[in-house]
């Protein structure tokens, strides 16, 4: 979980925090938007100075930080998407959440559920033609990003488990 924190929440804030600087937003988005990154940061940081709290619950807490990710996601990308298109880059923090501690299977249908959901928000936004051919792009990127980072996990763990020395 630390490494999310170090490297995925400071991209999503850089992300976030761009699109409301530069982009202007209308002020009831800019307003939401800061209320959803407000406590997806508290929230956040709540479950990952209580996971060994709830040691027990491990398994669970994981489960509700990958996705209460995509909850995330999902109002930030309706109030920041118009203005602001890498918006997209928030969709694929929880399948790369998953790739850490799911199994090939879940990673993989928690890409697709984050992947579905985030074209489903570029149909309803009125998406069309070439700017959803991108958009299916953009989606096989999330799919293909969490199967890369779960091989990764999980080449890595062999590596552990595997007993050799260290360098």
């Amino acid at each position: 979980m630390q490494m999310l924190n170090r490297y995925f929440a400071p991209f999503a804030l850089l992300l976030i925090l761009s699109a409301v600087y530069f982009s202007e937003p209308e002020p009831r988005a800019y307003k939401l938007s800061l209320a959803v990154l407000t406590a997806s940061i508290i929230v956040n940081w709540w479950l990952t100075k209580n996971m060994y709290r709830f040691y027990r619950w491990a398994w669970q807490t994981r489960a509700l930080q990958v996705w209460l990710n995509l909850i995330w996601a999902i109002p930030l990308f309706h109030f920041l998407m118009p203005f602001w298109g890498p918006m997209w880059l928030l969709f694929v923090m929880a399948p790369a959440t998953a790739a850490m501690y799911w199994d090939r299977w879940k990673t993989l249908g928690m890409a697709l559920a984050s992947a579905g959901t985030m074209l489903a928000m570029y149909r309803w936004h009125g998406v069309e033609g070439v700017a959803l051919s991108m958009a299916l792009v953009h989606a096989a990127f999330i799919v293909v990003f969490s199967l890369f980072v779960h091989g990764l996990v999980e080449t890595a763990l062999r590596l552990r488990d595997a007993g050799l020395p260290r360098v």
